[in-house]
């Protein structure tokens, strides 16, 4: 058990925190179980940390060896001092120590002295301070540890599909859907057969994201970027503009499941105007150059290498440019409008039901009211028989001639009667 003044001093040198960083996968290429592991940097009690790992699909870690315990060294190293949660705790003291997951308790790394056995010592903590002789090594503590609570260790190992891979990942890649975000694939919640695919996946907040949704679209045909850039542009979204070293790296575990894979590439949403000029995001935010990456522009038999793609990371440096004419098979797509201001990404209230999009292309329909240039369909800037004679000839389903159909619902009906009757008159 900890000094009670030392738990006061961290506890209001820290009082302000930040929530999960970006999570690690102890890999079995590494020796590993395949697990995904998070520090949660907000002071909580030992049973409202296990309550709050269990609802985002994980649980307080178990450490149930020494290479385990050391894989999690780098979430534990902060500046603040602060000690961690696991999950192990016991009824009280002088009971046996158990695991949440009822793995058992065999292996222990207690620092010199510990347990101690104090007063109401009955959870499990990692000692959290750099300078300490005794950082990554287990304390017991009061489940309240003195009233300030404690970080935690989040471990995701849950294989719902039971495809041998643990869902954490493949919700975080996109190859399977989570569009709620609780890092449960929507299939298991639903109980369908998870198909693994290429689906949209948000950068989230409290994951010290910005909220936008990303996937790896993948095409027919392989594609030029000016293509791309329209077919990206068709379903309410953007060829992906990278503004950070972390958003990049979340774009490149998306990016890897697809024709990376394979040594393929996929368009970024960079270029440059003139084999002289800077490079710019389609979004015209300013332009970030991920590390160790230099790019050759030089002149190819269609013109200068002035667009970007992103491919094998483990070639040092993920970007390369190309020239007009290069065909990739997949681009990476970025959603972030917000059309009615609610402070949410329209694309993720689509997927989740929230907002109707009946024409597919990615905007809510509830933004898409029709406008008297629309009831004008014949250009005179004027809503009268002309457009009406055109509406009625085009009655019934679309056809790629359709220009009548006025609430992009599939059909020319009453419906879009009722909306060219509306804006009748003159229209500027």
């Amino acid at each position: 058990m900890k000094n009670m003044i030392q738990a006061a001093v961290v506890t209001l040198f820290a009082a302000s925190t930040a929530q999960a960083q970006q999570a690690v996968q102890w890999k079995v290429s590494d020796g590993g179980n395949g697990h995904w592991y998070g520090a949660e940097y907000q002071f909580r009690l030992w049973a409202d940390a296990k309550l709050h790992a269990e609802s985002i699909g994980g649980h307080l870690a178990t450490t149930t060896s020494q290479p385990e315990l050391d894989a999690l060294r780098p979430l534990i190293n902060n500046s603040s001092g602060a000690d961690y949660w696991l999950g192990a705790s016991r009824s009280t003291n002088g009971y046996p120590w158990v695991w949440v997951t009822g793995e058992p308790f065999i292996f222990t790394r207690w620092a010199p002295g510990e347990p101690d056995n104090g007063p109401e010592s009955i959870c499990l903590e990692v000692i959290g301070q750099p300078e300490s002789a005794n950082f990554n090594l287990w304390n017991d503590e009061t489940y309240y540890a003195w009233g300030g609570g404690n970080y935690s260790i989040i471990e995701w190992d849950a294989d719902c599909n039971a495809d041998g891979i643990v869902d954490y990942g493949q919700c975080r890649d996109g190859t399977l859907p989570d569009y709620n975000g609780n890092n449960i694939p929507d299939c298991c919640e639903r109980g369908e057969v998870c198909v693994v695919g290429n689906y949209p996946v948000q950068w989230r907040v409290e994951d010290g994201g910005n909220g936008h949704w990303y996937r790896m679209s993948v095409t027919t045909t392989p594609t030029q970027w000016l293509d791309a850039r329209k077919l990206s542009q068709s379903v309410g979204g953007h060829l992906v503009s990278i503004t950070s070293e972390l958003e990049n790296q979340v774009c490149l575990r998306i990016a890897a499941n697809g024709p990376i894979v394979s040594g393929g590439s996929v368009w970024l949403g960079a270029s440059q105007e003139t084999d002289a000029a800077p490079y710019s995001w389609v979004t015209g935010e300013p332009f970030f150059w991920t590390p160790g990456c230099g790019f050759s522009n030089t002149l190819q038999s269609c013109g200068f290498e002035n667009y970007l793609t992103m491919s094998s990371p483990w070639t040092g440096c993920p970007w390369n440019d190309v020239a007009v004419c290069w065909r990739m098979p997949a681009m990476l797509v970025e959603w972030e409008a917000d059309c009615n201001l609610d402070g949410v990404v329209d694309y993720g209230q689509i997927l989740l039901g929230q907002l109707a999009d009946l024409n597919r292309n990615g905007i809510p329909d509830i933004c898409e009211q029709p406008t008297c240039v629309d009831a004008d369909i014949y250009r005179d800037f004027n809503v009268n028989g002309a457009d009406l004679g055109i509406l009625l000839s085009q009655w019934g389903l679309n056809t790629p001639l359709t220009e009548s159909d006025l609430n992009t619902d599939g059909i020319v009906n009453g419906a879009d009667l009722g909306i060219l009757l509306s804006f009748w008159g003159a229209c500027p």
